[in-house]
Formats: structure tokens, C-alpha cells, sequence
């Protein structure tokens, strides 16, 4: 299988043209993380993808997206970077609508239903498949999907009297460990807009 290589480094004239642009415009180089492809030149929807197009679209927009990308890339890969972009905006939009829909009384995960959570992670799974695609849904999501897991696993278990196994976390690590699990729910039932919102103060 041909493996991946920066997209700025697939050929000469390409490196290149990504020095001169870094030059120029170096306010978005240094958001931009490595972009790759194969070496036949077609992208690879990483989460240096999902990464770059978070920097881009809260503040700057889909338009100067398009433009980083097409100095960024070769015109197939830049294309297809474009559409993927297009539908990740969608999706943003789709998600805090229909996590507005579930109605959950505060931004507090710990004050929820478990139940309602669980059903919430499912729908948006869902979303996300059919929106993305499921390739791109597990590569961008997939590490948040486990630990989301994880966590509601233990508050289960908690909540039926039993202890979770967190035979792996070291007894030093465990404070640290209860509250990744506690922020991995709170980001399951937050918007995006809230927090753009949030990091832009």
C-alpha cells in the first residue's frame, strides 16, 4: 500500500510552492499541520485534515479554507479537500441542531440521564457516518467515540453500585484519569458554537 507523504514534499515543484506560500501567508502555516497523500497525489483525510479545517472555518471561514488549500495542494487533492470541507461544515451545523433537540437541562454532563447520553452518542454517530462518510468519521472521531465509551461505562457501573476496572490506571494517575472521564462527557454534550465561543474569550 503506498504510504503516506506531506503534501508539501510529494515533488519539487509542490515543495516549492508550499515554501513561497508559507512565506506568504504565514499566519495560516502556522495553524496548518502536515497535510499528506499517497505518492499518487491523492489526499489522505487524516485528522491533520480535521485539524487544519478546525483552525480555518470558526473564525475564518470556508472561503479561506478553499484558498489555503488550493496553494497547499495538487489541484485533485485540493478538490476533494474542498468537498470534505463542505460537508464537515454541514455537519458542524446538523450537530448543535440536533443536540439542541435533546434538551438537556445544563452543560453539566453529570446532572444528565445516562440514558439520554447514550442515546445522544448513538444519534450522533449516526450523523456522522452519513454525513462523512464512515472512513473519515472513525479517523477524525474515533479516540473521542472510545473514551466517550469508556466513560459511560464507568458512570454505569457506578451508578449500579459497582467499581469500575481501572486495573491499568496507575493509583497516582487515577484523580487524573476520573477527570479526563469526566471532560470527555462534558465535550459529548456540548456545541460547537459554544465552544468556538469558549476559546475565543
Amino acid at each position: 500500500m503506498p504510504g503516506p507523504v506531506p503534501a508539501g514534499q510529494t515533488a519539487g515543484s509542490q515543495a516549492a510552492r508550499a515554501t513561497a506560500s508559507a512565506a506568504a501567508h504565514p499566519a495560516t502555516a502556522t495553524i496548518a499541520p502536515d497535510l499528506a497523500l499517497t505518492d499518487k497525489q491523492e489526499l489522505i483525510a487524516d485528522f491533520a485534515l480535521h485539524q487544519l479545517m478546525d483552525g480555518f472555518l470558526p473564525n475564518r471561514g470556508e472561503a479561506e479554507l478553499e484558498a489555503y488549500l488550493r496553494r497547499a495542494l495538487p489541484a485533485g487533492a485540493a478538490n476533494e479537500a474542498i468537498q470534505i470541507a463542505a460537508r464537515y461544515q454541514r455537519y458542524l451545523t446538523a450537530h448543535d441542531e440536533l443536540l439542541a433537540a435533546q434538551h438537556f437541562t445544563s452543560a453539566d454532563a453529570a446532572s444528565q440521564d445516562l440514558n439520554r447520553i447514550i442515546s445522544w452518542q448513538q444519534q450522533r454517530q449516526q450523523l456522522r457516518i452519513r454525513m462523512l462518510g464512515e472512513r473519515i468519521a472513525l479517523e477524525w472521531f474515533g479516540n473521542e467515540d472510545a473514551y466517550l465509551g469508556q466513560a459511560l461505562d464507568e458512570w454505569r457501573l457506578r451508578s449500579e453500585g459497582q467499581v469500575p476496572d481501572t486495573a491499568g490506571v496507575a493509583p497516582e494517575d487515577q484523580a487524573a484519569h476520573e477527570q479526563h472521564m469526566q471532560q470527555a462527557l462534558g465535550q459529548a454534550i456540548a456545541s460547537y458554537q459554544r465552544q468556538r465561543a469558549a476559546k475565543a474569550n
